[in-house]
């Protein structure tokens, strides 16, 4: 695939991803390739490092998964969070809306205001396999609306 081709969405998956942009001279990889590479024998951190040695002048970018309004409703009902859903579910309307002609979008204002009351969820990847594994381990708060 050709970087014309290429779209950084690819990276928004639950699974390892690395990319190599010569265009740019950037080596993308997302959240869970990142954590793959802390394993420093894993498949991953051999094909990282044969890729920064073949291109040694090129920077390397994490892509994080973007956060969304569900992932931090979901996150919200597991904490049991009855103000922050509330205060979704009024505002929500407004934070889906795009086209928004303000310096800083409500969303974008919205989301720093979660990521301050809970610091712990900027890593979506993470964050998401802990609200998997939880749900799994106690089905009826999956089930919770």
């Amino acid at each position: 695939m050709s970087d014309e081709e290429w779209r950084i969405e690819s990276m928004d998956v639950m699974e390892p991803r690395i990319y190599k942009h010569d265009a740019l001279k950037v080596i993308y990889i997302n959240e869970a390739y990142a954590e793959k590479l802390e394993d420093k024998d894993s498949p991953e951190s051999a094909q990282y490092n044969a890729m920064k040695a073949e291109n040694p002048d090129y920077v390397t970018r994490l892509r994080r998964i973007p956060m969304t309004i569900d992932y931090m409703k979901r996150y919200c009902r597991l904490a049991h969070d009855q103000f922050m859903l509330d205060l979704i579910k009024r505002k929500e309307p407004v934070l889906r809306r795009e086209g928004e002609l303000y310096e800083v979008s409500s969303f974008f204002a919205f989301k720093n205001m979660f990521l301050a009351k809970y610091p712990g969820c900027e890593n979506v990847f993470k964050t998401t396999r802990k609200m998997d594994e939880y749900e799994k381990a106690h089905p009826e708060a999956a089930s919770q609306d």
